[in-house]
């Protein structure tokens, strides 16, 4: 019928969305209105596309804001995964930016972050506001032996901020590269980017950290032996 026909013909035009941002939510009821306030009413973002995973109200929630879609897991994807999935899932023709769901930097410098071109992908050095002494120490360890591991990355000054900007063609590119499901999918993806010759810029930014809400802090310990494991994992990959 012509409702058929035309949506063949619509799925056939080039997306104009230049700026699509993913979102990785587990269970972030409590989080994700606030970022979601922020972003979609940025003239510089063309969509939001939120990546959940759990059990919570965030899909309803998150479906009340025209820029937004979401994609429910049928499964546990793990940070890592969720951001693969919206890598692959995103339909921006210029760039992808990747945002934790509780919005660490603030919407002035997200817009700053977006401005930049001329780079193929922009990471975070956290500057950071409010972190605990153990955070910061353990912060500091995983920096020193991702750089053992991987010395190419001697220069990077952070590795886990949770906001990346990247060129869209780019981020496809290096999706078969992406082997990493937890939490050390940024070395993942900043080495990916590296070992390619495509173009990495760090920029310093107030970074605020949520001690209360933050998933990592109730499970420490367990974090750290996954994260010195996948290391290891990502060393022998390459």
């Amino acid at each position: 019928d012509q409702t058929k026909l035309t949506e063949q013909i619509d799925s056939l035009k080039p997306d104009n969305r230049r700026v699509e941002v993913v979102i990785p939510a587990y269970n972030e009821e409590k989080r994700i209105g606030r970022t979601l306030d922020a972003i979609t009413v940025m003239p510089e973002v063309d969509a939001v596309l939120v990546v959940f995973e759990g059990n919570d109200r965030t899909p309803e929630i998150a479906k009340q804001y025209q820029k937004v879609r979401v994609h429910v897991a049928d499964r546990r994807l793990g940070k890592g995964g969720a951001i693969k999935k919206g890598i692959e899932e995103a339909k921006a023709v210029e760039r992808i930016a990747v945002m934790d769901a509780d919005l660490p930097i603030s919407p002035e410098n997200f817009r700053q972050l977006l401005r930049i071109d001329d780079a193929d992908l922009i990471i975070v050095k956290r500057n950071f506001k409010n972190i605990t002494k153990t955070r910061l120490m353990l912060h500091k360890g995983f920096k020193l032996l991702t750089k053992l591991f991987f010395p190419s990355l001697m220069w990077v000054g952070d590795f886990q901020a949770g906001v990346k900007v990247m060129r869209a063609d780019k981020a496809k590119e290096v999706l078969n590269e992406l082997i990493i499901n937890d939490l050390l999918i940024d070395v993942n993806l900043i080495y990916a980017f590296k070992r390619r010759g495509y173009k990495i810029r760090e920029v310093e930014l107030p970074y605020v950290h949520d001690e209360v809400n933050s998933k990592i802090s109730k499970k420490l310990l367990k974090v750290i032996i996954l994260m010195f494991l996948s290391l290891i994992k990502l060393r022998v990959y390459y």
